[in-house]
């Protein structure tokens, strides 16, 4: 298992992957170059193979223990556990691709003459669904 980083975030395609998921510590890595560059080579955008490895990184987590006890001793690992955690920041890296891909929401018909122009335009996709189709 290799695992590298030469500090080189936004240039170095690895590296973005391990500095936006925190897996810099290559002496601890939690994911090897070959698994991330799997992630990169399976991703359309690269935050995009940013959340996936915290996806994968959460999935390893999640079988672990949250929390252990000796005796009167207890020691927890945090409320939601690592895994939680990890599924918390893929959702946010999959947000800031969509951002920066300049994706945007779309509401049609909120008015009449908006409705009026969507229905007239003959270049449209028409819909599968429309008002009394299931009329017998």
């Amino acid at each position: 298992m290799t695992a590298t980083y030469t500090n080189q975030a936004g240039t170095v395609d690895i590296d973005t992957v391990r500095f936006e998921v925190d897996d810099r510590d290559t002496d601890n890595a939690a994911l090897s170059d070959e698994e991330i560059q799997y992630l990169i080579d399976n991703s359309n955008h690269i935050l995009l193979a940013c959340a996936a490895a915290a996806d994968a990184i959460g999935a390893k987590y999640a079988s672990e223990v949250e929390s252990k006890q000796v005796g009167d001793l207890r020691i927890a690992y945090g409320s939601g556990g690592v895994a939680a955690s990890y599924g918390a920041l893929a959702k946010m890296l999959r947000l800031r691709a969509v951002r920066k891909a300049g994706a945007s929401l779309y509401a049609g018909g909120l008015s009449k003459a908006a409705k009026t122009t969507v229905a007239l335009d003959t270049d449209r996709v028409q819909s599968e669904f429309t008002v009394g189709m299931d009329d017998a």
